[in-house]
């Protein structure tokens, strides 16, 4: 829309009576607005990706432990679930000290606890972030072992149950897998007010 007005010599001139876009004042307040929300979702988010990963991780170790349960009632024989240093490896062994560098599950012909040359491999899991931590009970330092029924044993066939924790360094995520002697697998969410 536009104004008319008369100029001394009597000549109509036209002016705007808005000029189109942004003052300075509305864009650095629109930036600010958005700077404050910005700031306020990427905790969030950050919170969001961790327990997503940790979530992840969790289910792969739990998965691997229900399968080897399931694989030694299946073969009526132990199988055994172990770190290992290089699980990807033609030949992994039972080899590392945590389960963060991966592991193995493989059925133990032998009996011994420990994958020996040739002895099947079932499960196979990469090692994880250098952020993960696994904390397991010293029951289930070397290996988490099942017996023909199910059960958690040791190799000697003595029942085991303990827990092993895994940890999202630099954040408060974490979860507990408890096993118990009787082969029951459970996740608990640890609430950080709280002790397990």
């Amino acid at each position: 829309m536009s104004s008319t007005s008369f100029q001394p010599s009597g000549v109509p001139r036209q002016h705007a009576l808005s000029a189109a876009g942004f003052t300075l004042l509305e864009l650095i307040i629109t930036l600010a607005i958005s700077a404050v929300l910005i700031g306020l979702a990427v905790p969030s988010m950050k919170s969001f990706m961790g327990s997503s990963e940790i979530s992840a991780t969790s289910n792969d170790f739990v998965h691997s432990l229900q399968t080897a349960r399931s694989e030694a009632i299946k073969r009526a024989g132990p199988v055994g679930l172990c770190p290992s240093d290089n699980p990807l490896a033609d030949e992994p062994g039972c080899d590392a000290t945590s389960y963060a560098n991966g592991w193995i599950v493989f059925f133990d012909a032998d009996g011994n606890g420990q994958r020996s040359a040739g002895e099947e491999l079932v499960v196979r899991s990469e090692s994880r972030s250098a952020t993960f931590s696994f904390i397991p009970d010293t029951a289930f330092e070397q290996r988490i072992y099942f017996g023909e029924s199910g059960s958690s044993i040791n190799p000697a066939g003595v029942p085991l149950s303990g827990n092993i924790e895994i940890r999202l360094l630099g954040s408060d995520e974490q979860r507990i897998v408890r096993v118990a002697a009787n082969g029951r697998i459970a996740t608990l969410d640890v609430d950080k007010t709280e002790t397990p």
